[in-house]
């Protein structure tokens, strides 16, 4: 025993060294929750980059990941709704859910099949989020509630002066509007007054888009006057 004592308290020492961890279901909140927490806590991701979150199946060691973080930042809007139906709810998890598309409510573009859930693609509108992200943040980290603020400040700023940035780029664009892949870019355009002529497999579900899409889509322009390309 006496000569395990050692090993057994160099283990318990990596254990409490261990900083807290939160975990945001796609990479875009990921980001943002990184920019927020800096160095009081680590950011898992969930739905790896390239991969469909609607349609995404948690293993088990995620399930372990979002049981030992002190919160979750998920999308919502049927995004991710899996998060709850499939990994909190079902384990009886005790971590808290930040879900953004519920904090920002009435800012959400409306569709027929509901609340459109790409609301990333509009930085005023995360600025929107910030406010909760702080409040869930400081609730499970008090000791960082100054923190998180003064990051949250820095953070809406920066959100401000990439809006008039890539306003200011937009001004001299030229053109009818644009094409779209797959998901449609409401947020973006409503916000930059960006028209979006077509959008190719604008269902989330649907299988990879197909060289017949592409082929229509490359010639609806011209069938409609917008030019050759």
């Amino acid at each position: 025993m006496w000569r395990r004592l050692p090993a057994l308290l160099l283990a318990l020492g990596l254990a409490l060294g261990q900083k807290p961890t939160a975990v945001a279901t796609i990479q875009p909140h990921a980001l943002f929750l990184r920019s927020l927490v800096g160095d009081r806590m680590e950011v898992g991701l969930l739905v790896p980059p390239a991969t469909n979150p609607h349609v995404f199946d948690p293993s088990p060691s995620q399930v372990q990941a979002v049981a030992r973080a002190r919160l979750v930042v998920a999308n919502g809007a049927k995004l991710d709704d899996w998060i709850l139906e499939k990994v909190v709810r079902p384990n009886s998890l005790k971590t808290p859910v930040v879900v953004l598309a519920e904090a920002l409510g009435d800012g959400l573009i409306k569709t027929p099949t509901g609340p459109d859930p790409h609301l990333w693609l509009d930085p005023l509108l995360m600025a929107k989020a910030l406010p909760s992200l702080v409040e869930a943040l400081s609730r499970v980290d008090p000791a960082g509630g100054a923190v998180y603020r003064a990051r949250a400040a820095r953070l809406e700023a920066e959100l401000v002066r990439l809006d008039r940035e890539v306003a200011g780029l937009l001004q001299a664009r030229k053109g009818p509007g644009v094409i779209t892949f797959r998901n449609p870019l409401r947020y973006f355009a409503a916000r930059y007054g960006v028209k979006v002529l077509y959008n190719i497999v604008p269902n989330p579900d649907s299988p990879d888009i197909s060289a017949k899409a592409v082929a229509e889509a490359r010639g609806w322009p011209r069938k409609r006057g917008y030019g050759t390309s």
